[in-house]
C-alpha cells in the first residue's frame, strides 16, 4: 500500500511544477489573491454568455451548462483532493477556479475567443460527469491514495489545458480558424489535442480506482451498511424498473397518442371545436339511450336491411331509406341501425375487412337556432373526423392534406359540399375498406336560408352519385321530402307500417309510470286507450305524448271518462291543429302580465344565440321589469309553462319540439311610426267667470301630473283593464329587444344580471344586429326611432373606451375585436344615417373619419383599445395576457377589400397597418403612439407587464430581459421577482429561478395584503416543482412542508407532497406523511382529507403511477392499505354522485390492480380484483371516451387471468378449456368499439396456442391485420413502422413466431446515445472502390473522434452536413478555378490556390469541422501542400472527391429515409434498456407489447421484478419469443428491405437456412396466407373486357 505522506509529498510536488509551467505558458501568475471562487467563475461565464450573440440559443444553453457542470465537478474533486492533504499555496479546487477565471477574462479585442472555449467545454465536460458521485458522499475522509493521486492528475491536467488555451488566445493563430475551432483544439500540433487525450485517460484511471475501492468498502464495511447499501441498490433499481415501466406505458400509448395529435390537427383545420364534434357524437347516441327499453328493434328482421348491412352481400342495395311523417320515430330507428351496425363490424370473431361507421344527426330546429349558416359543410366534416377517429391511417392522411392546404385560408370556410367530399375522400375508402354513412334529419334543416336549401340539394346528388360497393349510405326523410326522380336503385322502409308495436309500448310505459290505469278493474279502460291511440295517431309520437298528457291531466283533475273519450276523440287532428289547441289553452288560463312574462321568455329562447340556462333566463327577466318575482322562474318553467317550455337535460331551457313555427310570426301590416295610443279632448266652458275657469284648469292640470307620477294611479287602472297579448315572438322585434336590453345593461354599472348575462350580449351583439340587417325589410323594417336607439347605443360603446372599462368582466371570452366581418356589422350601422343623424356636428365628424380611413374597422376599435393599452401597460388591475389578446387582435385586423385593380393598391395607414414584426412588438410600437410614459416607474411598470406578456406567450428570454429592465428602473415588487421567477423557470434556468422566487417571497412575507398566505403556498409549490426539475426531491419536500405550514387548510399542499414522496420512490416518508394526515381530524363535507387527497390522486394526469406507488407504499402497512381502500370506494361513490364515471372506471380498475397486487386477505385477492375489474368495464363511458382507456386494461387484467388459467389448465391435461374461452369472448365484445389490440391478444393466443384453433385466432385479430397493410400499402411512407409493428404483433399472437421476428426484424433499431456510433454508419457505408471507402472511412472515424454517444439520426445528420460541406468546397473551388475572359479565375485572383473568403459560407463549427482533408481545401495548413497543385490535377481529384462524395450522400439519404418510415424503439420493461447493438430483447409470446432484456427476464422468473405501474401484467410461466442484439447481418437485411424466409429461429434468435427475399415478396406470401383480396382485384374481376377499339 502506499505511504501517504510521501504521496502528499509527491502531490505538493506536482501541484508546484503545474503552476510553474502554468506561468511559463501565459505569463500570468495562477495563485491569485484572493482566489476565485465557483461563484465567481459562474458568474463570468454567464457574462460571457450574454454578450454573446453568435449563438443560437439553444447551443448559448447548451455551454452554460458543460460550464457549470465542469466546474460543479473541479468543487466536489477539489474537496476530495483537499483531505489531508492541502497543498501550500491554497486548496486544488482554486487553483482550478483561478485557471478557468483567468481563461474567461478575455479582453474585448478578442471576444470572439469565447466560442474556442465553448468548444473547449463541450469536449472535456462528459469526462467529467463520473465525478458527480462525490456529490452523493457526505465525508470523505476514508479515501484510499491511489484515487486521491488519480484525482489531483485529473486536476492538474485539467489547469494544462486552461493554461494551454490561453496561450493559444494569446497568440492570435486561432483567428485563422475561428469558424472552425474544434479543427484547431484537436490538431495534431497544437498540443491541445495531446493534453485533451491525457485528460481522457486520467479520468478512466480515476474511474477504475474509484470501482476498486467501492468494491473494497463493500466488503469491508459493517453489516448496517451493507444492508443500507443493499436497500438502496433495491431502490435504484426499481426506479430504473419503474422508469422503464412508464416508458413501456408511454409505447403503448405512442399509437393513441399520434392519432391524438391528427386528431387535434384536422379539428382545428377543419374549424371544428370538441364541444361541437362531441354534441355531433352526443346526438347519434341519445336516441338510442333515451328510448323505451325493447323498442325499435324490428329492423333487424326486415330482409331488406339484412342484406343491405351485409357490406360483402353482392346482390342488396347499397343506399337504404327510412322514410315516414315528421314524429314517427325515424332518428330513434336510425340511432339503434348505427348501434346495431357497430356491434356487428367491430365484433372481434367477424373475418372481414375493416369496416368504419359514421352518422350524423342533424337538429330539428328552424334558421334562427343554429348560428351555423353552413350545417351540411359542419356535417361532413363531422363525418370525416368520426372516419379519423376510427381509422389512424385516414386520420394521418388526411391531417397531412389539411396542412398542405393550410395556404389557402379560406377554403375550409368557403368550400362547397362537393369540394369538401372530394377533399375529405369521405366517399373513397382505401384498400378494401368500407364506409357507412349514416344521415338523420337532413329533412328537417330549414329552408329558409337558400344556401342550406341549396347545400342539402347538393348533399343528395353526391349521396346518390357516391354509392357504391366501398360506400353505403342509409338516409332517413320525411316522406315526399324530396324529388325521387334522380334516386339511383335502393331499398327502403316505411316507419308507419312497421312502429306500430312500438307505439303500444310507448303507451303501455307511460300509462305505468304514470301510475294510470293499473288496477284491475281499469283494464279495459287502459286497453280501449291504447287501441284507440295506436289506431288514432298513426304513428305520430307527437300526437300520442299531447294526447297522453291530456288524459293525465284529466284523471289528475278527477275528471269523467267522457273526457278522455274527447280527448281520444281529438288525438286523430293533425300536429298543427294539436299544437294550435295548446297554445290558446294556455292563452286563457294565464294572465296578461303573465303571457307578457312568458313572450319575453320566447324572445331570448327563440332569438338568442345560444340556449340559456334558468338562472340566464331569470336575469333577463329582472333586466326587463327591474323587479324579482316571488315565484322561481324554474318552478314556472316546470308549470304554467311547461307545455311551451323545457329545461332539457343540460339545464338549459328550449322550446317544446314542433312548436316554434307557430310561436314565430311575421308582421301582415306596417310599423306605425309612432305606435303610442293618441287622445284628443275638447272642454266647453258654458257658463263661470275668469277665476273660476283658472281655477279648474289649474287643478285639473296638478291632477293630470299627480296621475302620471302615481304607480297606483293610472298604471293600476291600466293594470285591471289590461288587454291579454297573444303567446307569439316576432324576430325582429326580439333581436331589436335584446340589443336594447344590452345597451340598458351597458349603460349601468356591473351587477347580477351582468354577471348573468353581460358575456353573452356584449358576445352576441353583432349577431342580433346582423339578424335584424337580414331580415329587417318591408312590414319588419325598424321605425326611424327603433334605428336612432340603435346608433346612440353603438356610438356610446365605441367613442370612448368606458363601456368596456366598466364592463371588462363581461368582456374575457368575446371576440369580435379581431374579426373584422363582425367589427364591419357596427361599422354599417353606424354609416346608416338614419341611425347617427341626431347626434352632434363633432360626433358626426369623428364617424366620418372612421369612415374614410384606409382601415375604416380599426379605426373604429381606436378608442377602446387606448382604453385597453393603457390597462396593458400602465396599470396591474387586468391580466395583461389578456388585454394583449385583445390588441394583437385589433392590430391584426386587414383593411377591407378593395374593387380597385391588383396593379394599384390603396397605400396602408401607418399609423393602423400592422409591421412585419413579431406580435408584441408590433403591438408595443402602436401602444408607445398613444401612452405617455415619462417616468422610471411608468417604465419598470411598462416592462413588467411587458414581462407578464412575453410569459403569456411562452417567449422566455424576451420576459426575462423585460422583468430585469423592470427591476433596474424602479424599486421592484414581490410580483416582478415573481414573474421573472417564472420566466426563468419557463426558460429552464431553474436555479436562477429559485434565486429569484426566495426574494419575492422575502417581500411578499413582509407585505399585508389580501390572500398573502395562498399566494407564498402556491410560490413555494413553485419553488418545489422546480427542485424537481433539478433532481432535488429532498429540497422539493421541504418547500411542499413550508407550503402546508402556510395554508394547513389547502389540500392541494398536501397532494403534491404525497406526489413527491410516491414519484420518487422514497416510500418510508410517503408511508410517514399518509399516518400524519389519517391523524389530522381535517374533515370538509363530510370527506377526509385522505380522501380528498384521494380525489385528486384520480385528477391528476399521472394517476396509474400514483396509485401503483401509493398501494406499493402501504403494501406492509395492513391497517393503512385498507383504510386507502375505504377512502378509494369513498371516492367512488363521489364520483358516481358527480358523474365523474371517467374517474369512477380509473379508479375501480386501479383499486383491482392493488387488491390484486398487495391485497392483505390472500386468500380473496383474485376474486376482490376481478370484482373490481368487472365493474370498471360495467360503467357507462360512451359520453367520455372514443378510446376507453379503464375499459381496455381491466379487460386486458382479466383476460390474463382467465388466459393464465387456460394456461394452467392444459399443462394439467384438464380438457375443459370452454369456461375460459366463453369469459375471454365476453370480455373482448364487451368493448367493441375499440380499436385497441391489447385487449383480444389474449383471446387469439388462446385459440392458437391453447386450443390448437389458428384459423380462429387470425379471425380475432384481422381487423388488426387488414389495418397493418393498409399502413403499409398506403401512399404515406411515414407510418410502414406502424404498419409493421401492427403486423408484428398480430402474428406472434397468432402464434406464428417466425413470421412476427421478421415482422420486427424488418425495423432498424433507434439507437440512443451512448451506442457505439461507428458500428453502423461502417456498416451502411462500405463500398466497393477505395476511393469511396477512403473518404467514407474518414468520415465515420472524424465522427467518432469528435462526437460521442449520437443517436442514428444524429449520426445521419452529422455525415450528411459534412458530405453537403465537402461537396460544397469542391463546387467552390471548381468556380474558382474557372478562368474568366482576361484569363484570371473566377474570383478575380491568379493565384492557383483555392481561396474561400473567410464569410462565404456561414456555417457553424459543427458543419465545418472534421471534414476529410483529401477533400478540398478548407484553409488548414496541412491540406495546403494537398491544393497547391496544378489546375489541372486540382479538377482531377475534385471530380473523383465529387463522384465519391455523391455516392456516399445517396447511401446516407436511402439510411435516412429507410430510418424514418421504418425504425421503431422496444425497450426492456423491466429496466429500461434498449434492444440495439448491446442488449437482446425477450418479447412476451401471449402479453401485448411486453418486452424484457436477458437480465430482467431472469428476475421475472424467479419472481424478483416488481412494479409500480397499474398497466403492466405478464407472468413468469409465459414464453417468450427472443431476439438477439443486432449485428451487422441483421441490420443490413433491414436496411435493404429483405427477409430470409423457409428457415427456422434456433435457441440464440437467430435464423437458420431459407432463402432471402424482399420484403414485398414476403408481404405477398402472407397476404395469400391469410386469404386477403385485394379491392382492385375485385374491380378488375367485375369489369368487362373491352374490344380492340375500346
Amino acid at each position: 500500500m502506499s505511504n501517504p505522506s510521501k504521496l502528499d509529498s509527491s502531490m505538493e510536488d506536482m501541484w508546484r511544477d503545474a503552476t510553474a509551467r502554468f506561468n511559463e505558458r501565459t505569463g500570468m501568475n495562477v495563485n491569485l489573491r484572493p482566489p476565485k471562487t465557483l461563484n465567481d467563475c459562474i458568474k463570468e461565464l454567464e457574462k460571457s454568455q450574454l454578450s454573446e450573440e453568435s449563438h443560437e440559443p439553444t447551443r448559448k444553453e447548451k455551454v452554460e451548462e458543460y460550464g457549470i457542470n465542469i466546474l460543479r465537478c473541479l468543487k466536489l474533486l477539489g474537496g476530495v483532493a483537499a483531505q489531508g492533504a492541502e497543498v501550500v499555496f491554497g486548496s486544488p479546487s482554486s487553483v482550478c477556479f483561478n485557471a478557468v477565471f483567468l481563461l474567461m477574462d478575455i479582453p474585448e479585442q478578442l471576444k470572439s475567443f469565447r466560442e474556442a472555449i465553448d468548444e473547449l467545454f463541450t469536449i472535456i465536460s462528459p469526462y467529467l460527469g463520473i465525478f458527480r458521485i462525490y456529490d452523493k458522499m457526505e465525508q470523505f475522509n476514508n479515501i484510499e491514495p491511489e484515487l486521491k493521486q488519480a484525482i489531483h492528475a485529473v486536476m492538474i491536467s485539467f489547469v494544462d489545458i486552461c493554461a494551454l488555451a490561453i496561450q493559444l488566445r494569446d497568440s492570435r493563430k486561432w483567428q485563422r480558424f475561428k469558424s472552425r475551432m474544434k479543427i484547431l483544439l484537436t490538431k495534431d500540433d497544437s498540443g491541445m489535442k495531446v493534453e485533451i487525450e491525457k485528460f481522457e485517460r486520467l479520468t478512466k484511471t480515476h474511474y477504475s480506482a474509484q470501482s476498486t475501492q467501492a468494491l473494497k468498502i463493500l466488503l469491508e464495511t459493517s453489516s448496517d451498511l451493507t444492508q443500507f447499501l443493499e436497500r438502496e441498490s433495491e431502490r435504484s433499481q426499481q426506479i430504473a424498473t419503474d422508469v422503464a415501466s412508464l416508458k413501456a406505458s408511454d409505447e403503448r400509448r405512442n399509437l393513441e397518442d399520434n392519432r391524438r395529435k391528427h386528431m387535434d390537427n384536422i379539428k382545428k383545420k377543419l374549424g371544428i371545436e370538441d364541444s361541437l364534434y362531441k354534441s355531433f357524437k352526443q346526438a347519434c347516441d341519445k336516441p338510442r339511450d333515451e328510448r323505451i327499453r325493447n323498442t325499435a328493434e324490428w329492423f333487424k328482421n326486415l330482409p331488406q336491411f339484412k342484406s343491405w348491412e351485409e357490406r360483402d352481400s353482392r346482390e342488396s342495395e347499397i343506399l337504404f331509406l327510412v322514410t315516414g311523417a315528421s314524429n314517427t320515430g325515424k332518428t330513434v330507428i336510425l340511432s339503434n341501425m348505427v348501434h346495431h351496425l357497430r356491434s356487428i363490424y367491430e365484433s372481434p370473431t367477424r373475418n372481414e375487412s375493416k369496416t368504419l361507421i359514421a352518422a350524423c344527426f342533424f337538429p330539428n330546429v328552424t334558421v334562427k337556432d343554429d348560428r351555423d349558416k353552413r350545417p351540411i359543410s359542419t356535417a361532413l366534416k363531422c363525418i370525416a373526423i368520426q372516419i379519423a377517429d376510427l381509422d389512424a391511417t385516414y386520420a394521418k392522411n388526411l391531417s397531412q392534406s389539411c396542412d398542405n392546404k393550410s395556404e389557402d385560408s379560406s377554403f375550409f370556410k368557403d368550400a362547397d359540399c362537393q369540394e369538401l367530399w372530394d377533399f375529405l375522400r369521405i366517399g373513397s375508402p382505401r384498400g378494401n375498406i368500407v364506409h357507412y354513412l349514416i344521415f338523420d334529419g337532413l329533412g328537417g334543416l330549414p329552408d329558409e336560408s337558400p344556401d342550406t336549401r341549396a347545400q342539402k340539394e347538393q348533399l343528395l346528388r353526391i349521396l346518390y352519385k357516391s354509392v357504391q360497393s366501398s360506400v353505403r349510405v342509409l338516409l332517413s326523410v320525411r316522406r315526399d321530402a324530396f324529388s325521387v326522380e334522380d334516386r339511383p336503385s335502393h331499398s327502403s322502409i316505411e316507419m308507419e307500417q312497421h312502429n306500430e308495436l312500438d307505439i303500444q309500448e310507448y303507451i303501455s310505459h307511460y300509462l305505468k309510470e304514470s301510475d294510470l290505469f293499473q288496477d284491475s278493474e281499469d283494464e279495459a279502460l287502459s286497453a280501449r286507450v291504447a287501441g284507440s291511440l295506436t289506431k288514432q295517431v298513426r304513428g305520430n309520437y307527437n300526437k300520442l305524448k299531447a294526447a297522453l298528457e291530456k288524459i293525465k291531466e284529466v284523471v289528475a283533475s278527477d275528471g269523467l271518462e267522457a273526457e278522455i273519450d274527447k280527448v281520444l276523440a281529438e288525438s286523430s287532428m293533425t300536429e298543427k291543429q294539436i299544437t294550435q289547441t295548446t297554445i290558446a289553452q294556455l292563452e286563457e288560463r294565464l294572465t296578461g302580465e303573465e303571457i307578457d312574462e312568458l313572450n319575453e321568455l320566447l324572445i331570448w329562447v327563440i332569438c338568442g344565440m345560444e340556449p340559456f340556462t334558468v338562472d340566464e333566463l331569470n336575469a333577463a327577466l329582472v333586466l326587463r321589469s327591474q323587479r324579482r318575482g316571488t315565484l322561481r322562474l324554474k318552478k314556472k318553467l316546470e308549470r304554467k309553462y311547461s307545455s311551451i317550455l323545457r329545461i332539457n337535460p343540460g339545464g338549459r331551457v328550449g322550446v317544446q319540439e314542433n312548436i316554434k313555427d307557430l310561436l314565430t310570426k311575421r308582421r301582415t301590416k306596417p310599423r306605425s311610426a309612432d305606435d303610442n295610443p293618441k287622445f284628443s279632448a275638447t272642454i266647453s266652458i258654458m257658463k263661470g267667470d275668469f277665476r273660476s275657469v283658472q281655477t279648474f284648469l289649474w287643478s285639473l292640470s296638478q291632477k293630470i301630473d299627480s296621475l302620471a307620477h302615481d304607480e297606483f294611479g293610472f298604471q293600476q287602472i291600466s293594470e285591471q283593464q289590461r288587454v291579454k297579448n297573444n303567446i307569439q315572438v316576432n324576430e325582429v322585434d326580439g333581436n331589436y329587444t335584446i340589443i336594447r336590453r344590452t345597451f340598458k345593461l351597458l349603460a349601468g354599472e356591473p351587477n347580477k344580471e351582468s354577471k348573468e348575462l353581460g358575456s353573452y350580449l356584449l358576445r352576441a351583439l353583432p349577431d342580433h344586429l346582423d339578424e335584424i340587417t337580414k331580415k329587417a325589410s318591408g312590414y319588419e323594417e325598424l321605425t326611424s326611432a327603433q334605428k336612432r336607439e340603435i346608433g346612440e347605443g353603438l356610438f356610446t360603446l365605441f367613442v370612448t373606451g368606458e363601456v368596456v372599462e366598466r364592463h371588462w368582466d363581461s368582456c374575457q371570452v368575446l371576440s369580435w375585436y379581431g374579426d373584422p366581418d363582425q367589427v364591419s356589422i357596427f361599422r354599417n350601422w353606424l354609416d346608416d344615417t338614419s341611425a347617427t343623424s341626431h347626434l352632434g356636428w363633432l360626433d358626426r365628424e369623428w364617424l366620418k373619419g372612421v369612415k374614410a380611413n384606409q382601415n375604416p374597422n380599426q379605426a373604429l376599435l381606436v378608442k377602446i383599445m387606448e382604453t385597453v393599452a393603457r390597462h396593458w401597460l400602465r396599470e396591474r388591475k387586468w391580466e395583461a395576457t389578456k388585454a394583449f389578446q385583445w390588441l394583437k387582435g385589433f392590430r391584426q385586423i386587414a383593411p377591407p377589400s378593395t374593387t380597385e385593380p391588383k396593379d394599384t393598391p390603396l397605400p396602408p395607414s401607418p399609423k393602423l397597418t400592422p409591421q412585419d414584426s413579431d406580435e408584441v412588438t408590433n403591438v408595443l410600437e402602436w401602444c408607445n403612439g398613444v401612452l405617455s410614459i415619462t417616468t422610471d416607474e411608468d417604465e419598470a411598470l411598462k416592462s413588467e407587464r411587458l414581462g407578464e406578456t412575453y410569459f403569456g406567450e411562452k417567449q422566455f428570454p424576451k420576459a426575462i430581459e423585460s422583468y430585469n429592465h423592470a427591476i433596474s428602473l424602479d424599486s421592484p415588487g414581490w410580483k416582478c421577482f415573481e414573474g421573472l421567477a417564472k420566466a426563468l423557470a419557463g426558460d429552464r434556468q431553474y436555479e436562477n429561478a429559485c434565486q429569484t422566487m426566495e426574494k419575492a417571497l422575502k417581500i411578499l412575507g413582509s407585505e399585508d395584503i389580501p390572500d398573502r398566505d395562498p399566494l407564498i403556498s402556491a410560490n413555494y409549490g413553485c419553488l418545489a416543482e422546480w427542485q424537481l426539475a433539478l433532481e432535488q426531491p429532498r429540497r422539493a419536500v421541504e418547500y411542499m412542508r413550508r407550503a402546508i405550514e402556510v395554508t394547513p387548510g389547502e389540500d392541494k399542499a398536501y397532494f403534491e407532497l404525497l406526489k413527491i414522496h410516491l414519484l420518487n420512490h422514497q416510500f418510508d416518508d410517503a408511508v410517514a406523511f399518509l399516518k400524519d394526515v389519517i391523524k389530522l381530524d381535517n374533515n370538509k363535507s363530510g370527506t377526509s382529507l385522505l380522501g380528498r387527497i384521494v380525489d385528486a390522486t384520480a385528477e391528476d394526469s399521472k394517476t396509474d403511477n400514483l396509485f401503483g406507488s401509493l398501494f406499493r407504499a402501504l403494501a406492509e402497512e395492513s391497517d393503512m392499505f385498507v383504510s386507502l381502500l375505504h377512502e378509494i370506494d369513498q371516492a367512488i361513490e363521489r364520483a358516481t354522485k358527480n358523474a365523474r364515471l371517467d374517474n369512477k372506471a380509473n379508479m375501480l380498475l386501479f383499486k383491482g390492480v392493488g387488491v390484486y397486487r398487495y391485497g392483505p386477505d390472500e386468500s380473496m385477492r383474485v376474486q376482490q380484483a376481478m370484482l373490481c375489474w368487472e365493474q370498471s368495464l360495467n360503467v357507462d363511458l360512451s359520453s367520455w371516451y372514443t378510446w376507453t382507456y379503464p375499459h381496455i386494461f381491466s379487460s386486458i387484467w382479466l383476460s390474463k387471468y382467465y388466459f393464465d388459467q387456460a394456461q394452467a389448465s392444459k399443462q394439467l391435461d384438464n380438457p375443459d378449456l370452454d369456461p375460459y374461452l366463453q369469459k375471454l369472448k365476453w370480455l373482448v365484445e364487451k368493448i367493441p368499439s375499440t380499436d385497441y389490440i391489447g385487449t383480444k391478444t389474449y383471446l387469439a393466443n388462446f385459440y392458437a396456442r391453447a386450443a390448437g384453433d389458428v384459423q380462429n385466432a387470425r379471425k380475432v385479430l384481422r381487423r388488426h391485420f387488414d389495418s397493418a397493410f393498409d399502413m403499409l400499402s398506403d401512399s404515406i411512407d411515414d407510418n410502414d413502422w406502424q404498419g409493421y409493428v401492427e403486423l408484428g404483433h398480430v402474428l406472434k399472437h397468432c402464434g406464428d413466431d417466425v413470421n412476427a421476428a421478421y415482422a420486427h426484424l424488418i425495423l432498424l433499431p433507434t439507437l440512443g446515445k451512448g451506442t457505439n456510433a461507428g458500428d453502423t454508419a461502417r456498416w451502411v457505408l462500405e463500398f466497393d472502390t477505395e476511393a469511396e471507402q477512403k473518404l467514407s472511412d474518414e468520415l465515420v472515424t472524424a465522427m467518432e473522434r469528435d462526437f460521442k454517444g449520437l443517436t442514428t439520426s444524429d449520426q445521419i445528420d452529422f455525415l450528411l452536413k459534412r458530405v453537403e460541406r465537402a461537396l460544397s468546397e469542391i463546387k467552390n473551388g471548381e468556380d474558382a478555378a474557372t478562368p474568366n475572359s482576361n484569363g484570371q479565375d473566377a474570383g478575380g485572383t491568379t493565384d492557383e490556390t483555392t481561396h474561400i473568403p473567410e464569410n462565404s459560407t456561414k456555417t457553424t463549427s459543427d458543419e465545418q469541422s472534421a471534414v476529410p482533408s483529401s477533400s478540398t481545401a478548407i484553409n488548414s495548413d496541412e491540406a495546403t501542400g494537398e491544393h497547391n497543385k496544378s489546375t489541372t490535377d486540382g479538377k482531377l481529384e475534385g471530380k473523383d472527391d465529387k463522384t465519391a462524395y455523391e455516392a456516399i450522400q445517396r447511401k446516407l439519404q436511402e439510411w435516412s429515409s429507410v430510418l424514418q418510415a421504418t425504425s421503431s424503439w422496444r425497450g426492456c420493461d423491466g429496466c429500461g434498456k434498449v434492444w440495439d447493438l448491446d442488449h437482446a430483447m425477450n418479447t412476451c409470446k401471449y402479453c401485448y407489447n411486453v418486452d424484457f432484456c436477458d437480465e430482467c427476464l431472469v428476475k421475472l422468473k424467479a419472481g424478483k421484478l416488481s412494479f409500480t405501474s397499474m398497466l403492466f401484467q405478464c407472468n413468469k410461466n409465459h414464453d417468450w419469443l427472443h431476439f438477439p442484439s443486432w449485428d451487422k447481418e441483421m441490420y443490413l437485411r433491414a436496411l435493404n428491405k429483405t427477409v430470409s424466409v423457409g428457415g427456422h429461429i434456433d435457441e440464440e434468435g437467430r435464423f437458420v437456412g431459407g432463402k432471402t427475399v424482399p420484403v414485398a415478396e414476403w408481404l405477398d406470401g402472407l397476404k395469400k396466407e391469410w386469404g386477403v383480396i385485394e379491392k382492385k382485384d375485385i374491380e378488375q374481376a367485375s369489369e368487362p373486357e373491352l374490344d380492340e377499339m375500346g
